[in-house]
């Protein structure tokens, strides 16, 4: 199979990466405050648990399609670097921290989905409260690790080694987004509106940045843009 062929598989990894991400993130309804009792939160766990089970389980798959996607970032850059290896290391090492975070992330709001039924959860406020609020904590881990990894891409844009310059800034502004999230949940203990909204915006921003980097290098493989850019010798 010629090398144009797999690098559109990489970029439609990310493509479906993003679609798996959305659909897991708007099918479970919105979740109690930050500081909402431990009934309202064990009756939302309750309540919705197929649903919430299903949505991790799809956002699952889209984290092991981000994987593929991250292997087809590391091929490309490291072929425009000539082998330096600058920024193809980062890229590779901050998204599959993103993802690790991502997975371990979801463990907290899997098992009191999963749980929630079972009486140890139901009549206990400590459980409850540590696993919603570890949720939390780790969902800010994920905004973090995410904003290495956009801000390593973006700067590979800028550099031309990757898609466009245009994405590139783009991608900073997007890495300045999910820092601020991120950073914002380690201390916002009652509910916010305006940090609420933030983090919903800085998290389809995320999405949105990696939708369009794949849609670009699925249109145009980075493969053809480098011989494009190979000397011609007059013989």
């Amino acid at each position: 199979m010629d090398e144009n062929r797999w690098e559109r598989y990489g970029a439609a990894a990310g493509v479906a990466f993003a679609v798996l991400v959305l659909i897991s993130f708007f099918m479970v309804p919105s979740p109690p405050h930050v500081n909402a009792g431990f009934r309202k939160i064990g009756d939302y766990y309750a309540n919705h648990r197929r649903t919430i089970l299903t949505s991790n389980l799809i956002g699952t798959f889209g984290a092991l399609a981000f994987i593929w996607f991250l292997g087809h970032l590391r091929h490309v850059l490291n072929r425009a670097e000539g082998g330096v290896e600058a920024l193809s290391p980062i890229v590779f090492g901050a998204g599959m921290a993103t993802i690790v975070v991502g997975i371990l992330g979801a463990i907290p709001a899997t098992v009191l989905a999963f749980s929630s039924q079972e009486e140890v959860i139901n009549s206990n406020a400590g459980i409850v409260r540590m696993l919603y609020d570890m949720n939390t904590i780790m969902y800010s881990l994920l905004l973090l690790a995410a904003g290495l990894f956009v801000a390593a891409g973006a700067l590979a844009m800028v550099r031309k080694e990757l898609a466009g310059p245009w994405l590139g800034w783009v991608g900073l502004g997007v890495a300045a987004l999910t820092w601020a999230s991120g950073s914002a949940g380690f201390y916002v203990t009652t509910y916010s509106g305006f940090w609420a909204g933030f983090t919903i915006v800085a998290t389809l921003a995320f999405v949105a940045w990696v939708l369009t980097a794949s849609v670009v290098m699925l249109r145009r493989p980075e493969v053809e843009k480098a011989a494009a850019w190979e000397p011609v010798f007059a013989h």
